[in-house]
């Protein structure tokens, strides 16, 4: 299940990124980027939730 959220979570911030980029940079946006972004985007997702989840149960 905490992998579905993730999932999830990445599809949605990579739809705005896509979304952000496409009205800043106009159609000449790359999906090299896009991809890259949300996949760095869901490591700090996963890093960020993974130690917090280990900071409250110790």
């Amino acid at each position: 299940m905490f992998l579905i959220r993730l999932l999830i979570i990445a599809v949605v911030i990579g739809y705005c990124v896509w979304f952000v980029s496409n009205k800043v940079l106009g159609k000449n946006l790359k999906m090299a980027r896009v991809i890259a972004a949300t996949l760095v985007v869901t490591t700090v997702i996963y890093l960020l939730l993974g130690s917090l989840s280990y900071v409250l149960e110790g």
